[in-house]
């Protein structure tokens, strides 16, 4: 076995005994806070967690709404804080706040309208992408642009202003048409870029500050063959190769680069053109009931 294989060898141990460390104190420290937390709190209060169970936050109540005027009637009967939580993605404390009354947007979820002449969809905040994209295929329309896994709600992509490896599409707000928001005093507006305007480029990246989102209406793409085109280089050749083979290329569609360690001097690039050849995969959707259990097991 030579040096560099030694190196390497030792260097994923070193990983794999970091990442093990790293997931215990984890754990511990997810058992101790639900242990201690405050005694006031016992009862009827609720504990939120986001997706990765390390943020334990306990909330005065929940509320699970299916209609708008629920969500009017809550935000106009509560005096303290209010937080908003969708598919709870959005990692780090952001989906609840102590003492608060959340509002759980995962049952707020109808699609409400298709226009396959205007290309767009009108959707309440807590539908998930993938229920979207389950009814728009049916039209062979596309979302324009959204965040790279489909569990998302929309509300929660709209509220961080998500992107996704679209080449020169940029955050989702570029696709947002309009959308409905319940304001703090329980009003409800309507905002768009021509209409209440600060609203609306204030509502979406704004994490539920402004108020809850509630109805979105966004554009769509026309549903394309796509080829996935994959190269591995130096890192110091990739900008040449984006700027000539992305950048510039009208067929592009979806781009991402991924840096290899130890040295991070290799760059893996994924590139997804318009194409006409014949279709290979012929699965229009991802299967809903595949379990990635050996992706997850790669990533742990």
């Amino acid at each position: 076995m030579n040096l560099f294989k030694t190196r390497t060898i030792r260097k994923l141990a070193q990983l794999v005994l970091v990442i093990v460390a790293a997931a215990i104190v984890a754990y511990a420290y997810v058992v101790w806070d639900v242990v201690h937390l405050p005694r006031q709190f016992s009862g009827a209060p609720k504990v939120i967690y986001d997706v990765s169970q390390l943020n334990p936050v306990m909330v005065e109540g929940v509320i699970t709404p299916t209609t708008t005027q629920e969500i009017i009637a809550a935000v106009k009967g509560h005096d303290g804080s209010i937080s908003i939580g969708g598919a709870r993605h959005s990692m780090g404390g952001q989906i609840a706040s102590e003492g608060s009354l959340h509002i759980d947007m995962r049952q707020f979820n109808r699609i409400l309208s298709v226009s396959p002449d205007q290309k767009e969809v009108t959707v309440q905040a807590g539908a998930r992408w993938r229920a979207i994209q389950e009814r728009i295929d049916q039209d062979n329309l596309a979302v324009a642009i959204m965040q790279s896994y489909s569990n998302f709600t929309v509300g929660g992509s709209l509220s961080v202003n998500v992107h996704g490896r679209y080449v020169g599409g940029g955050p989702i707000i570029q696709s947002v048409k309009s959308l409905q928001l319940v304001l703090a005093d329980g009003s409800l507006i309507e905002a768009s870029p021509q209409r209440n305007a600060q609203i609306f480029y204030g509502a979406i990246g704004g994490y539920g500050g402004l108020g809850v989102i509630t109805e979105a209406t966004l554009g769509l793409a026309e549903n394309t063959k796509l080829k996935r085109q994959a190269e591995t280089m130096p890192i110091s050749k990739y900008k040449q190769y984006f700027f000539s083979h992305v950048r510039q290329s009208a067929d592009a569609v979806f781009h991402n680069a991924d840096i290899y360690p130890f040295g991070y001097d290799t760059v893996h690039a994924v590139t997804f053109a318009k194409t006409d050849e014949p279709v290979t995969v012929a699965d229009r959707l991802i299967p809903a009931d595949k379990s990635y259990w050996r992706e997850r097991f790669g990533y742990w």
